[in-house]
């Protein structure tokens, strides 16, 4: 048995078009810069979601200049890898926090910005406002969430009233945007992005299905207008059916803290990390990492049988999983395990030893 699971971004299914811009790259791109592969385009494109307005006190009137969630997304072949940028990021382009450069000079300002801090150019752009984000994902049908402990923040200004219980949750579009926009935990943004790629991740699971297309292709036509992007509808839509077949990898550029409420790219671990994300092939060979196999039952033997066949003893936990995964913070190791496994690799921001392989009862829908 093995899963046929390759997940994709849903910003993809925006953007797997068009040729790549041939725009003036920094030297120091060249060791990690991709070269065009296969059927689809190689492009880099930002992803961003505007927060709110306000017109008056505790009035908010539509989408604001700031963009708080920011993606830089690299497509090459069958496979895209995706960079979340923390928010509170200091950009000396910006002469501030990253996410006010959409505000301060529009999605070409943004472009830069990204550029500067993770040392790669975007050639497209595509800016959301959150009810697109909700209309798709209701769309897909919505997402599962599991948590651990209440989710709870009321923010009056904003008319942001999140209240949900623990447990295993199915989240509508409205509800989605509201898990994502949580930031009121240990790890703050950083939490807040892990669950973005979260409800990303099985976003484009569902948007493979050929069975959510007509849906999903209605939530575009009606909220494209609504969007800032250098994309038109009719080039995204034409690459849909292509969205099959994709390998996904998300993670989160690494920073250090800072003066005041900044965060700082860390220079050294950004060349590492970012070498090693898009610039290299998952290893031949197991990497030396301790790997922890997490699943219930039939799926947690199989993994197992898999792992040794590898010549890897797995560390093995049997708990109830609700979204398969492989977890990892170092690029390679994490590569590896997600070729074998054909799961979306995901780094977060957590306290992570080694990798994490979780196999859930999704591999079986």
């Amino acid at each position: 048995m093995r899963p046929r699971l390759s997940l994709l971004l849903l910003a993809l299914t925006l953007f797997a078009l068009g040729g790549v811009l041939s725009l003036p790259r920094p030297e120091q791109e060249e060791a990690v810069r991709p070269t065009r592969t296969g059927e689809l385009p190689e492009m880099g494109v930002v992803v961003a979601a505007r927060d709110i307005e306000y017109c008056g006190y505790h009035t908010p009137c539509g989408p604001g200049s700031r963009t708080d969630t920011i993606f830089y997304l690299r497509l090459r072949g069958q496979e895209a890898k995706g960079v979340a940028i923390p928010r509170d990021l200091y950009s000396p382009l910006v002469g501030g926090k990253v996410n006010a450069a959409y505000g301060r000079g529009g999605a070409e300002l943004l472009k830069r910005a990204v550029a500067e801090a993770t040392g790669m150019v975007a050639e497209r752009h595509l800016v959301l406002t959150l009810e697109s984000v909700a209309r798709v994902v209701d769309a897909v049908g919505g997402v599962e969430v599991y948590l651990e402990r209440p989710m709870r923040y009321t923010d009056r200004a904003a008319k942001l009233f999140i209240d949900f219980p623990a447990g295993r949750l199915h989240l509508n579009g409205e509800e989605a945007v509201k898990y994502m926009r949580f930031r009121h935990d240990a790890l703050g943004d950083y939490a807040r992005l892990d669950r973005i790629k979260e409800v990303v991740v099985q976003v484009l699971r569902k948007a493979q299905d050929p069975r959510t297309w007509p849906a999903l292709v209605l939530a575009l036509r009606e909220a494209w207008a609504g969007l800032d992007t250098d994309l038109s509808l009719e080039e995204a839509l034409g690459y849909l059916p292509a969205l099959q077949g994709l390998r996904v990898s998300l993670a989160t550029l690494p920073t250090r803290e800072g003066p005041g409420t900044f965060l700082y790219v860390d220079e050294e671990a950004r060349a590492r990390f970012l070498a090693a994300f898009f610039g290299a092939s998952p290893p031949l060979v197991p990497p030396e990492a301790p790997v922890v196999l997490r699943g219930e039952g039939a799926l947690l033997r199989w993994g197992q049988v898999l792992l040794e066949r590898e010549g890897v003893r797995p560390l093995l936990e049997e708990v109830r999983v609700e979204k398969s995964a492989v977890y990892a913070k170092d690029p390679l190791a994490g590569l590896y395990y997600a070729e074998l496994f054909h799961l979306p690799l995901l780094a977060p921001h957590r306290p992570l030893t080694g990798v994490a392989v979780e196999l859930g009862e999704d591999l079986l829908q």
